[in-house]
């Protein structure tokens, strides 16, 4: 796997990059399996086939997205070994969600969470930790077992509802997620 990386000030120039990564298909041995923007730069992960000479399709890439500068690094995935009981089998899979609200209901114990994820993920569990000064909120996603599409780069976004109850109201605590 190699990482490619573009380094770009300019947000439009940003956002640019990302519309065409979304539709952009690369052919033969070649996956795009992740990217990632931050303030000065995009990273696009790519799997490439042995029979595949590396720096041609990193130089095709890159003219095919018209960025001149970037920097190409091998990138070796880490293995992590999970005990073997069913609930970390389970977790391993799931990640969390960015959550964009927080809703009380009426009664000050149901708590309405939207998450934001991507359209082939589902949300898995909503975990809340109470402590007489906060709440604590995690939503926890998921993909389906041997989803394809879970290695490969989705920029479409998904927001769910889902409601959890806590164990006594709100009052005065604070809401962290």
């Amino acid at each position: 796997m190699f990482r490619v990386t573009f380094l770009i000030d300019d947000p439009a120039e940003r956002q640019r990059l990302a519309n065409e990564l979304r539709s952009l298909t690369m052919g033969g041995d070649v996956r795009i399996v992740s990217a990632f923007a931050d303030a000065k730069s995009v990273e696009v992960y790519l799997e490439v086939g042995e029979s595949v000479v590396w720096r041609d399709v990193t130089d095709q890439f890159a003219q095919r997205l018209g960025v001149d500068e970037y920097e190409v690094t091998r990138a070796e995935p880490l293995r992590i070994d999970v005990p073997a009981s069913t609930d970390a089998v389970d977790r391993r899979r799931l990640r969390p969600a960015t959550i964009t609200q927080v809703r009380v209901h009426p009664d000050g114990r149901t708590l309405s969470v939207q998450a934001r994820h991507r359209s082939d993920e589902t949300v898995e569990t909503v975990e809340v930790q109470q402590t007489e000064e906060a709440v604590a909120i995690t939503v926890l996603l998921g993909t389906p077992d041997n989803d394809a599409r879970e290695h490969y780069v989705s920029f479409a976004v998904a927001f769910t509802w889902v409601d959890t109850m806590l164990d006594r109201p709100v009052g005065i605590r604070r809401l962290i997620h």
